[in-house]
């Protein structure tokens, strides 16, 4: 696992998270192969790079410490010993100390090390070392590659050519094709082609499909979860007033049968006006925000209806009584019927006759005829068995009335129904069954029954497929509204997680650089990078943390109090970027207790001319805040933590690398010197190279010339110290 990037150096561990026995053999044959590696493009490209690699095997504690910019990272003394193995080493080999050696169980040749010759850390703690043997590998393959990119031209060329056959993933190159994105796509598809792509044999009558939902029941079709269940009756139903209007449309089609066909009485007009009175008032309420949409802006009380669910189940059954009973209503002033039909010529009378005998269905047997000389009357007597037809006819007008009303549940639909199927059935069948009465007039079976049998017949048949449509209606709406319900709960589980994502990625990364990998506009086959002319680098360490205070016993539970207090201090240095005046500030990383932040990185103004070196000042002013921070928590918590801090400003290149944890970081000669000038500098004091305390002593800051020290990679340099209220004890210096 790779920890962290420092520089040049790859700073990676093996056995982490889980515990593997093999993880020293897992190091160093990870460490042999990036020496082939670096070897391979040294022999293709001509440039003179290699690797020095050092193992140590031992007790880590890892973790995440501080507010901003979180890193996995590891802490122990057997971590120290690591890093001192790695600048203690050789290039091209793989430095190990005895304890990994303990571990590979003589899967390698080693010889002497030899490294407490050349660190003196090691020399202090008495660490024996060795070198891997590498064992011999057959390489033809690797050098006719090598060969291949030696013949085409230019060295940069080659170069480019050579890292492209390579084939290494960018940072966040696939940040929107990820494995977890492509899976929530293929279950998306999936859900589609299971659930919203119905085969065809899925039809209202095949009851197969309604056992195919867990959440909701087969039978009763509720929601098992009876939170969901409440949610559901809850919503609101935008098209409650088109149930009102379907209803209103039923029974004005009931109105023109009985008015046209039907006995009129005074039943009938005093029944119906009432009922046209209430549908009247419905509609108007339903539709009251519909049609004065244009003068009233307030929620009126169609919203109140549409919003109110035991409010729209009150008006449905209320409607579903009135229109059930509008289709027998008028049955009472059934009676024997006397037609007088005035005769003015013969042929009258045959379409008369014919209309009759033709429908055998409408007028039964019982009706008789009487030819009369011209200008005289035609008596018919028919039986009111000619009205039933059209009693049936309402009655199916009635059940339909009773299921227009889609969100009304299928159970009390089916209820009222059968309440309306047994009125009828009763009303036809026992109470005016005399009336009704007919002999049948067909050698059909249907037709060999009674006239009243059979409309209970056709009711029945009715009552059963509107059953069913009903049923299919219900199911259908709780799956749609079930699908709606896991699709908006998994889309606010995606965008919290996106939300959470993006904030985690802007705490790994600036905020403009997170908001980069995010844009879907940017190129994924390049690799991100800024260059920057002026900048400012500080590193701030606690020298006496590790070396005085951090201990690995019991009492400090192997070093993890000592842990929780670096986390204490780095969370109140983080705290101070979270101030307006330092929001130019950027913390780069911790490295153990060193503190590394840098200012001026802002994209975009790096080539400004106007207050250039303000990124300068800043970063000095973040500095003292810092000792001013530690300083309290010293008193705070009766310590003596001392920082001892280097800074530097100049041109240097920000840029994010890195394939499976990338990590921002900047480089350059700026970054170096910063980090020279706190190695090498004094603890309690701000030592600064000579361009930036030229710079700070052009605007009113007071520095100190410490005089000429040798620096690793250097030579000799000026340095300088920055005068501030809060330096430990004073230094015989000359001021610049």
């Amino acid at each position: 696992m790779r920890i962290k990037i420092l520089g040049d150096c790859y700073y990676c561990v093996s056995g982490l998270p889980i515990s593997r026995p093999n993880h020293a053999s897992n190091c160093v044959k990870m460490g042999l192969d990036m020496i082939e590696a670096i070897r391979a493009v040294r022999e293709a490209t001509g440039v003179n790079v290699d690797m020095r690699i050092g193992i140590h095997t031992g007790d880590v504690l890892c973790g995440v410490i501080g507010l901003r910019k979180w890193q996995y990272d590891v802490w122990s003394d057997d971590v120290t010993i690591a890093n001192h193995m790695e600048s203690g080493g050789m290039p091209g080999k793989v430095h190990i100390t005895t304890s990994t050696l303990m571990q590979l169980d003589g899967k390698w040749d080693v010889e002497a090390g030899n490294g407490s010759t050349r660190d003196e850390y090691l020399r202090e703690q008495g660490v024996e070392t060795y070198f891997i043997i590498p064992k011999k590998k057959k390489l033809q393959e690797l050098n006719e590659n090598d060969v291949s990119m030696q013949e085409g031209g230019r060295g940069s060329m080659r170069v480019a050519k050579y890292l492209e056959s390579w084939g290494a993933d960018k940072p966040f190159a696939k940040i929107t094709e990820g494995v977890t994105g492509k899976n929530a796509q293929l279950t998306s598809m999936a859900l589609i082609e299971s659930n919203l792509i119905q085969p065809r044999q899925y039809t209202c009558w095949n009851i197969r499909q309604w056992f195919a939902a867990e959440d909701i029941h087969p039978i009763l079709l509720y929601f098992v979860n009876s939170d969901l269940e409440a949610e559901y009756h809850q919503q609101p139903d935008p098209l409650f007033k088109y149930y009102v209007a379907c209803a209103a449309m039923i029974y004005l089609t009931m109105l023109l049968v009985q008015l046209f066909f039907m006995p009129r009485s005074v039943a009938f007009f005093v029944s119906y006006g009432a009922i046209a009175l209430l549908f009247l008032l419905l509609l108007l309420l339903s539709w009251a925000d519909t049609i004065w949409m244009t003068k009233i802006h307030s929620k009126g009380l169609s919203s109140v209806i549409t919003d109110g669910p035991w409010l729209r189940l009150l008006i449905a059954i209320v409607t579903m009584s009135v229109v059930a009973a509008a289709a027998i209503i008028t049955v009472v002033d059934c009676g024997e019927l006397d037609a007088h039909l005035p005769v003015t010529n013969f042929s009258k009378f045959a379409v008369i006759s014919d209309v009759i005998s033709d429908e055998a269905f409408l007028v039964g047997s019982n009706a008789t005829t009487a030819l009369l000389p011209a200008g005289d009357t035609v008596s018919v007597c028919i039986n009111d068995c000619y009205s039933l037809p059209y009693y049936l006819y309402c009655c199916l007008l009635a059940l339909v009335a009773c299921s227009v009303f889609l969100q009304v549940h299928f159970l009390l639909k089916f209820i009222i129904m059968l309440l309306v199927l047994i009125l009828y059935n009763v009303t036809f069948l026992v109470l005016q069954l005399e009336l009704f009465q007919q002999q049948p007039t067909s050698r059909s079976l249907l037709n060999e029954m009674s006239l009243p049998v059979q409309s209970a017949i056709y009711l029945a048949f009715f009552f059963i497929t509107l059953h069913v449509i009903d049923r299919k209606v219900e199911y259908t709406s709780r799956l749609d509204f079930l699908w709606k319900t896991k699709f908006k709960s998994e889309r606010e589980e995606v965008e919290t997680m996106g939300g959470v994502n993006k904030i985690l990625l802007e705490n790994i990364l600036p905020a403009h650089v997170a908001l980069h990998f995010l844009s879907s506009n940017r190129r994924l086959d390049e690799l991100y990078h800024q260059r920057y002319k002026s900048a400012s680098v500080l590193f701030a360490s606690i020298p006496n943390f590790f070396k005085e205070f951090y201990m690995q016993n019991d009492i400090t539970r192997d070093g993890l109090e000592c842990l929780r207090v670096l986390n204490e201090i780095i969370y109140d240095f983080d705290k101070l970027l979270l101030k307006p005046k330092f929001c130019v500030v950027e913390k780069i990383k911790t490295i153990g207790s060193t503190y590394m932040a840098a200012s001026g990185l802002v994209p975009g103004q790096e080539n400004s001319q106007q207050d250039s070196q303000h990124h300068v000042f800043v970063l000095l002013e973040f500095a003292l805040s810092m000792i001013s921070v530690l300083n309290q928590f010293n008193k705070e918590s009766f310590n003596d933590f001392k920082l001892r801090m280097g800074m530097s400003h100049g041109e240097i290149i920000a840029g994010v690398v890195g394939a499976q944890k990338p990590q921002y970081d900047i480089w350059g000669n700026t970054v170096n010197l910063a980090s020279r000038m706190d190695s090498h500098g004094i603890v309690g004091r701000i030592q600064v190279t000579e361009d930036t305390a030229t710079v700070l002593t052009n605007h009113n800051f007071e520095c100190v010339c410490r005089g000429p020290i040798a620096v690793k990679g250097r030579g000799n340099l000026i340095t300088y110290f920055v005068k501030t209220s809060m330096d430990y004890g004073d230094l015989s210096t000359t001021k610049l």
